[in-house]
């Protein structure tokens, strides 16, 4: 390859190229260490660790309020569609403001997949704006759960790779599931995958 431009010009492009990515990757870790310390800010619902095991904790969680919704489609579809309606009801309420917490909850319900809002502890049933169609509240009761945390994308094939481990990890342990499998994300896509805090969770006896 022929360079026609001076060894001078060329260190220069070279220079702010390197400038450049390095502003662009400085401004993504800015923006993602904001959202995160945004989100670890948000309300969460209460627990005790019963036991810890690097990834995996045994806790005890007190009943919570979750608003819910169910779409049946293919998880990530749904998982998109139910975040969206339950948005619009927290969001869009006109009555009364609801603040945004974490997790969003995601399981199976029959043929289609559910997703679930906790709600601010202030709330209860019966103070909860009127929901739309669609959007129901329910009480969890206060249930031990088994749970294994992950970084990085909730694809499918990851999930299915951390229930396995999970249910690996109870069965090692003696502790029988009396649950389906729960996934939580305390995330929003914006946040780059290396730093979003994923889980697998299933109730225990």
């Amino acid at each position: 390859m022929i360079y026609t431009g001076s060894v001078l010009e060329r260190d220069m492009k070279t220079h702010n190229i390197l400038g450049w990515g390095a502003l662009g990757l400085g401004l993504a870790t800015l923006v993602t260490g904001g959202l995160g310390l945004y989100e670890r800010n948000l309300e969460q619902p209460d627990y005790t660790v019963v036991e810890k095991d690097g990834a995996f904790e045994l806790r005890d969680y007190a009943a919570i309020l979750v608003v819910e919704t169910a779409v049946l489609a293919e998880r990530s579809v749904a998982l998109k569609a139910g975040f969206q309606r339950l948005a619009e009801y927290i969001f869009g309420n006109k009555r009364e403001k609801i603040a945004m917490t974490a997790p969003v909850l995601s399981d199976r319900a029959m043929d289609a997949w559910r997703t679930r809002f906790v709600m601010p502890a202030r709330f209860t049933a019966a103070t909860l704006p009127d929901m739309p169609d669609g959007v129901t509240a329910a009480e969890l009761p206060a249930r031990r759960m088994a749970v294994v945390r992950f970084a990085g994308l909730g694809s499918g094939t990851r999930l299915a790779e951390q229930e396995m481990r999970l249910r690996e990890w109870l069965s090692a342990r003696g502790l029988e599931a009396t649950g389906d499998v729960v996934i939580a994300f305390y995330n929003s896509p914006f946040v780059a995958p290396p730093f979003r805090r994923n889980e697998v969770m299933i109730a225990v006896g």
